[in-house]
């Protein structure tokens, strides 16, 4: 795959999602400033954890609406300009890999730059979070990557497959994603009850938590592979 790998490709999807991110940015530290008012003025809207913590659904949200637009919006183009399927497949990999490492880093900072700007402001800022190890920020930052690139992964998966195949292969791809995403929520360790049945993480430890992660992720970008690189390319 090496003689397909275009650095100019991954640049150009890099800084294009991270654009892009910067709307995301926006509304997110929008509606922290507003609840942080509404929690200053004694009104209901409390934060109740870290930005980073309120940014993770967030970020996963956005990595999957760029891996679907990902195929409708760079697929053709790249293939006019005379690229192979695997200069596009690599570039968007590595790119959505680091796009996701990136929000997560931003996160972070964010996280404690809210911290300090509070403080100065004598605004009380969750006790709870000051005692958070350096251990604690390193997990949870490797979480959130993972997480939003398996986000990526699917969304991508389900570009593929509406793009490649019939709408009703399609809703199948929606099918399992919803599938594999419940369980993505399972590990991580949200409640999912279906059909009366209560499905929840019992403290798995979040190093194996992230490795599942990871799996899931190169999982995905394994069927991502074998769905684009024979895909036929629509041209006008």
């Amino acid at each position: 795959m090496l003689p397909h790998f275009n650095k100019t490709v991954m640049k150009e999807l890099y800084k294009e999602w991270m654009k892009w991110s910067i709307w995301l940015f926006g509304v997110i530290i929008t509606i922290r400033v507003v609840l942080w008012i509404l929690d200053y003025n004694g009104d209901e809207g409390q934060v109740i954890d870290h930005f980073m913590y309120f940014m993770n659904d967030s970020s996963r949200i956005f990595l999957f609406v760029v891996g679907i637009m990902m195929v409708f919006t760079f697929l053709r183009y790249y293939i006019e300009l005379g690229l192979t399927r695997r200069t596009y497949f690599i570039g968007g990999t590595l790119a959505s890999f680091m796009t996701s490492l990136t929000i997560g880093l931003i996160s972070v900072l964010l996280a404690f730059l809210e911290r300090f700007l509070l403080s100065q402001l004598d605004i009380n800022y969750p006790d709870y979070i000051y005692s958070n190890s350096f251990g604690y920020w390193v997990s949870f930052f490797l979480l959130f990557v993972t997480t939003s690139w398996l986000f990526y992964m699917v969304g991508w998966f389900i570009g593929h497959v509406f793009y490649r195949y019939k709408w009703w292969k399609g809703m199948f791809a929606i099918g399992f994603s919803v599938v594999l995403l419940i369980l993505e929520g399972i590990v991580t360790g949200d409640t999912v009850t279906l059909y009366g049945i209560t499905l929840e993480n019992h403290s798995l430890p979040i190093f194996f938590t992230i490795i599942i992660m990871f799996l899931l992720s190169a999982g995905m970008l394994a069927v991502n592979y074998r769905l684009v690189k024979d895909i036929r390319v629509k041209m006008k």
